[in-house]
């Protein structure tokens, strides 16, 4: 048993899998005191916003985690002045979060702290203030989502397909996936998505990735291949063609011109 009081700083825990361990969750739980009620099971990601007291109990386990505890105000002037109000926010979906894309950043933290690489502390801090910025979205204020009208998709829904595309290539985005992680038949979110954005699912989808491997390609460090794998194309000459077709040079012409 282990209780936290967070004060000014927030705390974010994601327990790593790995081949020789198999996590186990049954006997891994938690609650927060000022709300009361029974504990109830952690996911591999929790997030303790500032300001709470929190209790742990759990069992014997073996595992690697990363533990972020992190001021928000601290990480950028871009946060400055931003209202980090968690009154009324907490609830017990903190305990286990599925937001695609944040799970993603964490991960990449996690990577990035066991093997440092190009400008670690750089990225860091990137990684963190777009962890930051998504925990502020998804919990920081009463927010009121609008219903999917009978022919679009409410800003919610094309919000949380935005962060599945965005969580990169460890995040199924199949039609299926999307359809299921929306609740909604695969056929009626395509049609709904096109009538919103104006961009079918699969150009979307293209132009997501290009938008990524653009990023990426800024780093001179991280060779051709690398980018087209980092984001989720077969082969580099799939992601060349890809790339030729959307911008109208190849990879190498993009990064020579930059």
């Amino acid at each position: 048993m282990a209780t936290i009081e967070a004060e000014q700083n927030c705390l974010l825990r994601l327990i790593l899998s790995s081949a020789d361990r198999t996590l186990s969750f049954s006997n891994n739980t938690g609650r927060f005191l000022d709300r009361g009620g029974d504990f109830k099971p952690l996911g591999p990601a929790l997030f303790i916003p500032s300001d709470t007291t929190f209790q742990f109990s759990h069992g014997m386990t073996d595992h690697k985690a990363l533990i972020c505890l992190f001021n928000p105000d601290a990480l950028s002037p871009m946060m400055t002045g931003m209202p980090w109000n968690w009154n009324g926010c907490v609830s017990d979906n903190m305990l286990n979060l599925d937001t695609p894309y944040l799970m993603s950043v964490l991960q990449r933290l996690a990577r990035e702290c066991m093997s440092p690489g190009f400008a670690s502390e750089l990225q860091i801090e990137c990684l963190l203030t777009a962890m930051a910025l998504d925990l502020q979205n998804e919990y920081g204020g009463q927010k009121v989502y609008e219903a999917n009208s009978p022919d679009k998709l409410s800003a919610a829904t094309v919000k949380y397909i935005r962060d599945m595309f965005e969580a990169g290539p460890e995040v199924d985005c199949s039609l299926s996936a999307l359809a299921a992680a929306c609740n909604m038949p695969a056929r009626k979110l395509s049609q709904q998505f096109k009538n919103t954005t104006g961009r079918t699912l699969r150009q979307y989808a293209a132009q997501t990735r290009i938008r990524q491997a653009k990023s990426l390609l800024l780093n001179p460090n991280v060779l051709i291949k690398q980018v087209a794998y980092q984001t989720g194309f077969q082969n580099p000459a799939s992601f060349t063609a890809a790339f030729h077709k959307e911008v109208g040079i190849t990879p190498e012409m993009f990064r020579s011109s930059v």
